[in-house]
């Protein structure tokens, strides 16, 4: 009997002590709400930064996040963030790898593959982009991005010289994605790989597509430009003027303009009857659109999906370094359309120091350079060209005597 007793009260002791260690619910939410809502606070105030383009604050409290709470809620957004905040490109794109394969089941993980395809797009690696879009298609091919991913694996194909994949690929996001802002953008770069391949009639036919059907694009300044060079390339000089006149009377502070004023001057020296013929017509417009779609669709979808594109600044421009190519001759039944898209590309930095290296070699070489500037997110990157090229090979010439001379790796870039 004295046993049992004794047992029995240091059970009841045991079982009174444990019920002391547990704590309530309540004790429980006023242990873990603080270390919750200071994580939550951390990533709000990190995401303001973010937006504000403080990066370097922005990482300093990501990073100090990711490693103090490891397993909370708002890591796999922060990890993302971090990878874009990074300066240098090479560790900016291993922190969105790992995010990527680490995250292939959140959102994170999904936006982190086609950031790592926008990465090497922005930095002229296309058969990287291509990768890494094509990975991303694989996993998501439902997702809501898939249509943007098609566009820019199209651009990347494209910037690369393959233009049927880039036409296939700008037809999945007609073919999926028609009241999206990415359309209008598809049927522009089919018409450039058109144009590039000389099917004149159906590069004319997509930047018409435009203008009848998604009126309100933001690009259509670059839309009319493009649709006078191919009107010329036909012999159109009437519907050429009238495109070139109407970018001009539209659009005065576009980039183009300089280059649709020379167009004008041009046609106009060699047709003079152009110019009273456009002037005694109600709308230039008239010329360019009546012709195949008389009627304009006004109504354009919304710009809602769009990603923002990178600033580019062309900068400490010292000289084109143009080969003597073969002259091609102008007659007055054909203008020559002098466009210069090619240009060789000696290497892409995110330090400066390295770009004056490179811009060394190819002085020493004999060749004179400038740099392009782009700026994404907390990245700059410097890339450093050679040349302004009316075609790939002559490009490509010069590419590869630069490799050469200057043992770094020379691409053609077209742009």
């Amino acid at each position: 009997m004295r046993f049992f007793l004794t047992t029995l009260f240091v059970l009841l002791l045991t079982s009174f002590s444990f019920a002391e260690s547990v704590p309530t619910p309540n004790e429980v939410d006023s242990v873990i709400t603080p270390v919750a809502g200071q994580t939550k606070d951390l990533f709000e105030k990190a995401k303001k930064l973010f937006d504000d383009k403080s990066y370097k604050d922005c990482k300093e409290i990501l990073a100090s996040l990711v490693a103090q709470h490891p397993m909370d809620d708002f890591v796999p957004q922060a990890r993302l963030m971090l990878a874009k905040v990074q300066e240098d490109f090479d560790v900016s794109v291993a922190q969105l790898r790992e995010v990527a394969e680490q995250y292939d089941d959140k959102p994170e993980g999904r936006q982190a593959q086609k950031e790592l395809g926008d990465r090497f797009y922005l930095a002229d690696k296309y058969s990287d982009a291509v990768e890494a879009y094509q990975e991303f298609l694989t996993k998501y091919k439902k997702a809501p991005e898939a249509v943007e991913v098609h566009y820019w694996m199209g651009s990347s194909y494209l910037a690369a010289g393959n233009t049927d994949k880039a036409v296939d690929e700008y037809q999945r996001v007609l073919d999926d994605g028609k009241e999206t802002a990415w359309a209008p953008k598809a049927l522009l770069g089919m018409g450039n790989a058109f144009f590039k391949t000389q099917k004149f009639s159906d590069a004319e036919n997509r930047y018409l597509r435009i203008l009848d059907q998604y009126a309100l694009y933001d690009e259509l300044n670059l839309v009319y430009l493009k649709l006078g060079e191919t009107y010329e390339m036909e012999k159109k000089w009437k519907q050429a003027f009238a495109a070139y006149e109407t970018l001009i009377d539209r659009y005065p502070k576009a980039m183009e303009v300089s280059e649709a004023q020379m167009r004008v001057d041009e046609l106009a020296k060699l047709h003079p009857e152009l110019k009273s013929t456009v002037t005694a017509a109600a709308t230039p417009t008239v010329l360019v659109t009546a012709t195949v779609m008389p009627t304009a669709t006004v109504a354009a979808p919304p710009f809602v999906t769009a990603t923002p594109e990178p600033t580019v600044e062309a900068t400490a421009v010292v000289a084109d370094a143009t080969p003597e190519e073969a002259e091609q001759e102008e007659t007055a039944d054909q203008p020559v359309l002098k466009s210069t898209p090619f240009h060789v590309q000696v290497g892409v930095y995110t330090k400066r120091a390295n770009v004056v290296k490179t811009e060394k070699a190819i002085h020493k070489a004999g060749y004179k350079y400038y740099v392009v500037t782009v700026h994404r997110d907390a990245q700059t990157l410097y890339k450093v060209r050679v040349g302004n090229f009316t075609s790939r090979s002559a490009a490509q010439k010069v590419a590869n005597i630069l490799v050469k001379k200057t043992k770094e790796k020379a691409i053609v870039v077209e742009e």
